[in-house]
Formats: C-alpha cells, sequence, structure tokens
C-alpha cells in the first residue's frame, strides 16, 4: 500500500470543482499541445520516487519500455502531497497521461470528479483480463466490491502483518509468539520489567489508525464494519463498542509503548529497527527497507498476526492485506486519441512476469497477477509473508470505507492512544465519520 506519507487535512472530492478554476502550481508537463500529433512522449507522474524500494524496478520498466518504442517518458516525482499535485497540474491544464499512485483518501474521488477515467475496457482490450487477480480488481472497483467501475489498474499489492522481535521477546522470557489478548498484556509486562518497549505503533498518524480498526472489529463481523466505517455507528453497534474497549484495555495494560499517541511512522521504525521495542505493525513495502536498515532486525523477526481475544470474530490472529497499494490510473488526457497506444504499451509492460517479480524481488509486493512469483522472494521477510495464509485472518481494511473521513479520524484516534474513554472515541469517530 505503501501508505508512508502523513495524512493531511481532510480534502473532499469536491475541492476537485475549486481545482478546476486553475488555481495552485502545476506539474511541468512535456509533449505536444497539439492533440491531433502522435506524441512522441508520455507524462507520468509516480509515487515511487527516488529512495523508494520500487524505484529502480520502476526505472528498468522505463528504460525498456524506450528502448522498444522510442517514446520518451517525462517523469514528475510524486510529492507527498501527490494528489493535489495532480490535480493542479489537471486544472492548469498540464494534466499527465498516468499517475501511479495508491488508491487512497482523495484519489478515490478522481474518476468521480472527472480526473481519471474507468479501466473496465483496458483490462479487455489489453489482455489483462485473466491475468490480473478478480480479488485485486474488485478492491480498485467503486464500493470495493464487483460490479463497480474500475477506478484504476491495481500492481503493488501488500501484506500488513505484525513483526516480532523473537530475541527481544526471549530475553523477557517470552517464549512463544502471543497469540491472544491476554498473552499478549501478560507479556507486554514482562517487556517492560526488562526495560523493553512492547508494541510500538504511530499513534498521530495512519499506522496507528489502521492497528486501532484490526483491534476495534475484533468481534464485528465484515459486512457490520464496512457499514460503520463508511457511515457511522460505533457507539450505536455493540460489537465495534466492544472492539473499542478492547482497544482501551490493552492501551491501559500497557501494550502500547508509553508515547505511542506522539509518535509517527518514522518514530516506529526507528524503535523497532533499533531494538528498543519488541513488536510493530508494519507492511511489506518495509520488508526491504528493514534489511537495508543494517541492523539485522529481518534476521530477528518473525511475521505473525496480531492477537485474538476470546469470543472473537476471528479464530486466528489477525493481519491486513490487500491490492489498494500502488497502481495505475489514466488520466482523461492519457484517454485521449494517440496518447491511450502509448499507455498501453507502458502499462501492460509492467504486468510482464518477470517486470512483476522484479517489483517482488526489489520491494516485496504482493503479486497482483498470477503465477507463481516465489523464486523472486529473495528477502527473508517477504518469504515468511507468503505462507501467512496458514497462520492468520485477515480484517477489513478500512482505506475504501472510511475515505475522505481519514485525517479527521485520526485525529480522533490520537487521543484514543492516549486517554480518550470508549465513549469519547466512539462520539469522535461518529463525528468525523458524518463531517
Amino acid at each position: 500500500m505503501d501508505h508512508r506519507t502523513r495524512p493531511r487535512a481532510v480534502r473532499a472530492a469536491a475541492a476537485l470543482a475549486v481545482a478546476a478554476l486553475g488555481l495552485g502550481p502545476a506539474l511541468v508537463a512535456c509533449g505536444s499541445d497539439d492533440p491531433a500529433a502522435a506524441p512522441t512522449s508520455i507524462d507520468v507522474v509516480t509515487r515511487w520516487s527516488s529512495g523508494n524500494s520500487a524505484n529502480a524496478a520502476q526505472k528498468r520498466v522505463f528504460d525498456a519500455f524506450t528502448a522498444e518504442t522510442g517514446i520518451k517518458v517525462n517523469l514528475t516525482e510524486g510529492l507527498e502531497t501527490i494528489d493535489d499535485q495532480v490535480e493542479n497540474a489537471v486544472a492548469a491544464g498540464k494534466s499527465p497521461d498516468v499517475v501511479i499512485v495508491n488508491l487512497f483518501d482523495k484519489t478515490l474521488g478522481w474518476l468521480d470528479a472527472g480526473v481519471t477515467v474507468p479501466a473496465d475496457q483496458y483490462v479487455k482490450d489489453w489482455g489483462l483480463e485473466g491475468k490480473i487477480k478478480p480479488a485485486a480488481l474488485d478492491e480498485w472497483r467503486v464500493g470495493g466490491a464487483a460490479g463497480g467501475k474500475l477506478q484504476g489498474l491495481p500492481f503493488s499489492g501488500f501484506s500488513w502483518p505484525l513483526w516480532y522481535n523473537t530475541d527481544l521477546l526471549k530475553q523477557a522470557g517470552v517464549d512463544q509468539i502471543p497469540a491472544t489478548t491476554d498473552e499478549l498484556v501478560a507479556a507486554a509486562q514482562k517487556l517492560r520489567a526488562k526495560g523493553i518497549g512492547p508494541l510500538t505503533v504511530g499513534g498521530n498518524d495512519w499506522t496507528g489508525q489502521k492497528l486501532f480498526y484490526q483491534i476495534a472489529q475484533s468481534y464485528t463481523d465484515a459486512a457490520t464494519m464496512k457499514k460503520v466505517m463508511q457511515s457511522g455507528g460505533y457507539c450505536s453497534t455493540p460489537s465495534v463498542m466492544d472492539g473499542i474497549k478492547l482497544f482501551t484495555q490493552l492501551r491501559d495494560g500497557g501494550v502500547f509503548v508509553d508515547n505511542a499517541a506522539g509518535l509517527i511512522a518514522d518514530g516506529m521504525y526507528a524503535a523497532y529497527y533499533g531494538g528498543k521495542a519488541a513488536i510493530m505493525p508494519a507492511g511489506s513495502w518495509a520488508y526491504t527497507e528493514s534489511t537495508a536498515a543494517g541492523t539485522g532486525i529481518d534476521k530477528k523477526t518473525t511475521l505473525g498476526g496480531f492477537p485474538v481475544p476470546s469470543g472473537a470474530t476471528f479464530k486466528k490472529p489477525t493481519a491486513y492485506r490487500g491490492f489498494t497499494g500502488v497502481g495505475f490510473m489514466i488520466t482523461k488526457k492519457g484517454a485521449e486519441a494517440g496518447h491511450i497506444d502509448n499507455v498501453k504499451k507502458l502499462v501492460t509492460k509492467f504486468y510482464a512476469d518477470t517486470a512483476v517479480g522484479d517489483f517482488v524481488k526489489d520491494s516485496g509486493i504482493l503479486p497482483p497477477t498470477t503465477g507463481d512469483f516465489g523464486s523472486y522472494a529473495t528477502n527473508p521477510l517477504l518469504s515468511q509473508s507468503l505462507g501467512l495464509d496458514n497462520s492468520v485472518d485477515y480484517a477489513v481494511l478500512p482505506d475504501v470505507w472510511i475515505g475522505s473521513a481519514s485525517d479527521r479520524i485520526i485525529q480522533v484516534l490520537t487521543g484514543a492512544y492516549g486517554k480518550s474513554t470508549p465513549q469519547q472515541v466512539c462520539a469522535g469517530l461518529d463525528t468525523a465519520t458524518k463531517g
């Protein structure tokens, strides 16, 4: 999913109408201004910027594409505010052809706002039907289910387990990874007694938001949880309230590190990689980065799920997985005659087995396509993650369902990682959901 930027203030899709007035800075777009001319270049904005583990694999695709077609890729690296960046470019008449971006927050409104076009027909026309996994396509449909319009083409699937530093657990006398919340509380107490932080998480950003929802849905079926995430009703849904109470019980039982409410992702990673905390929730995009950190943490880590309470909906510890990570969104300009041929040639090149395998090797993506990519999983954590299906149940990832309320919800949950009561948390979430 690659959500490694801190969310910003709430931005509704309606803001695109304001952007259409031409306000704000634009991207520098190249290529001919004559729509009748055959473009000799393609304009791309990408989330996989310099320093991202997927950047090198992306460059190899671009280089091969240009070598084969003679078409130059005019690449603009996406900023932290990539959605605003693209919208301003569209408003200024400098639209890219393709945006390589997460399906998250504001990009969920691009199809309705006319920034991008549906991709349903392209799947059929470009030979991708039967190659891209149906489950991956469904996550990119409006409403996150079969039948909705396809908002783009999914590429970067992810797994999002719990990371356990087994060396630190053993130092504290914890011989097995906790499977229940009672075992987790007991493990946290033993870790604290040894001066080791238990579970580190960014209580002030998206990492804490995701963990909260993982815990909050412990007693709730998927359909009910999706409805509450989308429309509210946290306080009036007993099973969700039970999950919120569980979260505060774990907090008050010392499961989270003391400063969790003030942490963001960078602090979470630093604490875990540096051996200051024994547990963290982190996605597959961090597998290669943990190896690159040079601390040996990848060799001390066992991946698993978040422990479940007695009476939980889930039978096994929980994790997340999905395909709402980085994918390809085609703009109206990219769909124009002449442009769409170049878009097809570029995008389909990414879906070749060798290219997908390259991304698996470099950045640990969960492949969106059918096929066996085990030989590419050279990272030890990635190898572990490919076997998670046997040891975890998968919770409902909130991104698609909470939509533009994401930033407001994070503000509420920062209090949840602090001292907010369950009633304060649920009331805040209901208010944040209604906007």
